[in-house]
């Protein structure tokens, strides 16, 4: 549990009342930022937005009987705050120079604490361009398969500066293993993670193109995905597990430490072979057999070979049950990249890197399937967060279409034009989706495979409403 006692441990405390003896007795901090969801006796952390400040609903969560409020201290509403402890004499009221730093500084304390208790918990951080959610859920699988109940990983993609805080409040003394997912937009949000979780083991994915709008650069956004390898390292003192796909043209690059591994079909330490659902694994001179039927994706199998030995590594007597384990996972239904019948779906999040990926590995199904690629359709839109590079970037995913012998497309969004660019003469092309609406109709019972990706803004996955 989160314990009152780390309260008086925090910086960003300025002041706290109530009427009851809060010192005299430990109780949980039941961690809801969330004025919807509060549910009785929880503490409420008060958060503040570009648009909205969550003091605003303090009477609904103190009508909830709130254990505890925390919010950031202001001179004006010191006297409002001083008649609602009055009012609510059950509830402990807390001032703090800013409530997302004390969400942070609570979850960093208590990481630490858990891990204090027992010296052997492990705390791996995952992240990447693409596929840190599926890496996150890859390495749940196997390492629940040696440790059932007790490991926590971030729920969903909460993985940013308020979600890992909320993840890290999960933990408890039944648990042995952190896996706390993170993301980031803008140059140094790593390291604030980093600094909250302390992680001593983790993955980088890939270095793609995603949110190179405020990164600059490819180096910038490797710079930036490398914090956490670097925090690993500290943390560690270079013994933590590391593995990264070493066929990735920058993660090679990473300084080598005694935890680094890396693996790959073309490069790495540890060299692996997809053929099929079949993964072989050469570790060890002995070559470890994965047969997994459950996954199509050539690049998803690629992903769960490395989260296979990444498991090895940091489990190294637990090799056999880590192989049975991987070739039984299940890609869980997540909201993003999914088949949906005949239709593949990923509305989600796109970027040259994952688009590319996801189309490599459309049109290699369609071939083991035998499925000639005049039966499929194809819907492709924005890339958002590309700034600069976004002209450049659609042109070339437009270019690797035609390079795949992909004929029926349609492109939906502002950057159509792009597209265009490598691409003259598609079979349609839209501003907005719900332009396109009627052609879709035509389409979904013409063709015998769809694929579909776009950024999120498109909501493209309500065409599949239309029918």
């Amino acid at each position: 549990m989160v314990s009152s006692k780390l309260l008086f441990k925090l910086k960003s405390v300025i002041t706290m009342d109530a009427f009851f003896d809060f010192k005299a007795r430990e109780f949980e901090l039941k961690i809801n930022t969330d004025s919807r969801s509060f549910k009785k006796d929880e503490t409420f952390v008060a958060l503040v937005g570009e648009n909205f400040d969550a003091f605003n609903y303090l009477e609904g969560v103190l009508n909830l009987d709130a254990k505890v409020v925390i919010v950031s201290h202001s001179f004006e509403r010191a006297a409002l705050f001083q008649s609602l402890s009055v009012l609510y004499p059950k509830t402990l009221f807390i001032t703090v120079t800013d409530t997302l730093l004390f969400l942070q500084e609570l979850a960093r304390l208590h990481i630490e604490e858990w891990k204090k208790a027992d010296k052997d918990r492990k705390i791996i951080g995952v992240t990447g361009s693409n596929g840190k959610t599926t890496h996150k859920e890859m390495i749940y699988f196997l390492l629940n398969s040696l440790l059932p109940g007790k490991v926590l990983a971030t729920k969903g993609n909460l993985n940013n500066h308020i979600g890992v805080p909320l993840t890290i409040f999960g933990l408890t003394k039944k648990h042995k293993v952190a896996i706390i997912e993170m993301g980031m937009n803008h140059a140094g949000e790593i390291k604030v993670l980093c600094d909250i979780a302390h992680p001593e083991h983790g993955m980088i994915t890939n270095i793609g193109a995603a949110h190179i709008e405020f990164l600059k650069s490819m180096e910038n956004i490797f710079k930036e995905k490398g914090t956490l390898y670097d925090s690993v390292v500290k943390t560690s003192k270079g013994q933590g597990v590391f593995v990264v796909n070493g066929d990735d043209q920058y993660l090679g690059k990473l300084k080598k430490s005694k935890g680094l591994s890396t693996y790959g079909e073309f490069g790495g330490d540890t060299k692996i072979e997809i053929n099929g659902e079949r993964i072989i694994i050469h570790m060890d001179r002995q070559p470890l057999l994965i047969t997994n039927n459950n996954i199509f994706e050539h690049h998803n199998l690629k992903n769960l070979a490395g989260t296979a030995i990444f498991a090895m590594k940091l489990f190294p007597k637990k090799v056999k049950q880590i192989i049975e384990a991987a070739s039984k996972y299940q890609q869980p239904s997540m909201n993003r990249s999914q088949w949906i019948n005949n239709i593949f779906l990923d509305a989600y999040n796109a970027n040259p890197s994952s688009m590319k990926v996801s189309l490599d590995s459309f049109v290699t199904i369609m071939k083991n399937k035998n499925v000639d690629l005049d039966d499929c359709y194809f819907i492709l839109g924005d890339m958002n967060e590309l700034g600069d590079h976004a002209a450049p970037m659609h042109e070339e995913i437009a270019r690797h279409i035609k390079k795949l012998g992909i004929k029926n497309v349609t492109f939906i969004g502002r950057y159509r034009e792009y597209y265009l660019k490598g691409f003259a003469d598609p079979k349609g092309h839209y501003l907005k989706k719900e332009e396109f609406s009627e052609e879709w109709k035509k389409i979904r019972k013409n063709y015998k495979y769809i694929f579909i990706k776009a950024s999120r803004s498109l909501e493209l996955e309500t065409l599949l409403n239309i029918v």
